[in-house]
């Protein structure tokens, strides 16, 4: 095992650890053992990327950080007031480390296996948590000095040592709060509720932090019209309970040479708070904390989840599936989107990116001009295609309908009693299309509609009739497996992104026929017509499959 950076740090402090619990050499080892197995966690945002050496995993994910922490830092150019620019620096700073907190970091907070292994042997049950107390905070350290690092780097161009210092001091008060409002989030949801639940709140943090990672970068380049905006700030009582303003106080008193009641008011909130904070997460969450951690190993309530709606989803699958056989494998696949956490974590950041961008076309369009000029000229605009590009990325999606975590039990499928897969590929594709993509774009639709009035609803059918096109035709030139019977790390990433770039162009083509069609009276209703029954003769088509010509693993 390689030597850390921290174990080299605790042995210049190994006289003072050994007088306050006398068995360092246990302690050491296993933060040892710790960080060895941080280094083969592949964090949330590089869930996505494929054969990943586990000795290169901490150095991608130090730089992912710190790219982001460099595109933070961009705002102290802001030509704002000192108090102003850094709210928003230090806001954006402690929601990233709260989100890699929860998301990433959960692992080793909710961590009740070492207990498990190590209390049974001869070791103190005080050593335990001092090991823990350690590396979480080491974790949290490194995480705050990544993502601040390119900030008080600048800062010290822009304002000097002595503002970098102060923002430093900051840095290790913001992670005594964060630690403090991390375990508080923790306690409350594990009071309430079992291990099952908070495992699917991590998961949707974990999907909330690679959607913002997804589309943040859109809104970087549009900042800066702000800096012409007039600012003012009167203080209020509230603004005391909002931790951003502590922080920004005393660096607003460095540059702006002012001391007003507010600043010395919040500059004092800024160190007692996170001191106490700290102070009571020792002595009193922890140990009730470590309690209720038990209930991470009680998985009740999992079997009632996908009760819940059972007769409108009969229904559905009723109409959908005449064939049993293939109602079985819609209802099973349906139960496996919805509980399939890695899915998830993977599927809805695509999906929120093909809901969002299509309305980021429509939102440039309100930065010309005035609000109700812009407006009014969507009514008579064709810029209701950009929906287009939300088509083409809600067809891409179906690319993950062949993978799993429980990909080991693709067996299964040669135990059923059907000659061909014909009816366990239709029964799986209606599954996921009426779970994700009709929901999507038909909300994507009544906002459109809302936007641009009822003349595009033609135009918003024919696009939905073409998205169903062109998710048939990625599934059957992209999909050679079976329903979830591939592992995540076998995605053939150059075969999916070749076959995407091909189907945007296809959009793209049928765009611009969409677009050539509105000037040809009833032509969109013609390019309906012959969409649905192109798209009716290539499902047809699309199901001519035999076992051989499946690529499975099992």
């Amino acid at each position: 095992m390689k030597e850390f950076v921290l174990l080299r740090l605790l042995d210049k402090a190994a006289a003072i650890l050994k007088k306050n619990d006398g068995d360092y050499s246990q302690l050491r080892m296993i933060l040892k053992v710790k960080l060895t197995l941080d280094s083969r966690n592949v964090p949330t945002l590089l869930s996505n990327k494929k054969d990943i050496e586990s000795r290169n995993i901490p150095l991608l994910s130090m730089l992912i950080y710190g790219f982001m922490g460099l595109m933070i830092s961009i705002f102290v150019w802001i030509p704002f007031q000192t108090f102003y620019k850094m709210n928003i620096v230090l806001g954006m700073i402690i929601f990233m480390i709260l989100a890699t907190m929860i998301s990433d970091f959960s692992t080793v907070l909710l961590d009740v296996k070492d207990k498990n292994i190590l209390l049974p042997r001869p070791i103190k049950e005080k050593t335990i948590k001092l090991a823990k107390t350690i590396h979480i905070l080491y974790y949290l350290m490194r995480i705050t000095l990544t993502l601040s690092g390119p900030t008080m780097i600048m800062c010290i161009f822009r304002y000097g040592s002595g503002f970098f210092l102060v923002l430093f001091l900051e840095m290790i008060l913001i992670c005594c709060l964060v630690m403090f409002l991390t375990s508080i989030f923790y306690y409350i949801i594990l009071s309430l509720f079992d291990g099952e639940k908070l495992k699917d709140i991590i998961n949707y943090f974990q999907i909330a932090l690679m959607i913002c990672m997804t589309i943040g970068y859109q809104f970087i380049s549009r900042m800066f019209n702000i800096s012409q905006i007039n600012i003012s700030f009167t203080p209020k009582w509230w603004n005391y309970l909002i931790p951003t303003t502590w922080f920004a106080s005393p660096l607003a008193m460095l540059t702006e040479q002012k001391a007003t009641g507010f600043y010395l008011g919040s500059t004092a909130l800024a160190v007692v708070v996170p001191v106490l904070a700290f102070a009571i997460y020792i002595k009193f969450i922890m140990p009730y904390f470590e309690k209720n951690l038990q209930k991470l190993n009680n998985n009740e309530g999992k079997g009632n989840k996908g009760r819940r709606n059972s007769g409108l989803q009969r229904l559905v699958s009723e109409w959908l599936c005449p064939d049993r056989q293939e109602r079985a494998v819609y209802n099973f696949t349906r139960d496996m989107i919805s509980s399939e956490r890695k899915l998830k974590l993977q599927l809805y950041p695509s999906l929120a990116f093909a809901f969002i961008m299509p309305l980021i076309f429509v939102f440039i369009s309100f930065s010309h001009g005035s609000f109700v000029e812009a407006y009014k000229g969507l009514k008579t605009s064709s810029s209701f295609l950009s929906m287009y590009f939300g088509v083409a990325m809600a067809s891409i999606s179906v690319s993950f309908i062949n993978r799993s975590e429980k990909f080991k039990g693709a067996w299964i499928y040669r135990a059923f009693p059907v000659e061909k897969p014909a009816l366990i590929l239709k029964g799986a594709l209606k599954a996921f299309v009426f779970k994700y993509n009709i929901p999507l774009m038909t909300f994507l639709s009544i906002i459109y509609i809302f936007l641009y009035g009822v003349r595009i609803i033609p135009d918003v059918l024919l696009m939905l009739v073409n998205m169903l096109l062109l998710l048939l035709c990625f599934f059957k030139a992209a999909n050679r497996q079976l329903p979830f019977s591939q592992d995540f790390s076998n995605m053939q990433q150059g075969t999916n992104a070749s076959m995407s770039f091909l189907l945007m162009l296809v959009a793209g083509l049928m765009a611009a026929l969409h677009f050539g069609a509105g000037f040809i009276p009833f032509g969109v209703t013609a390019n309906i017509a012959v969409s649905a029954v192109i798209t009716i003769i290539v499902w047809n088509y699309s199901f001519r499959t035999t076992w051989r010509d499946l690529e499975t693993d099992s």
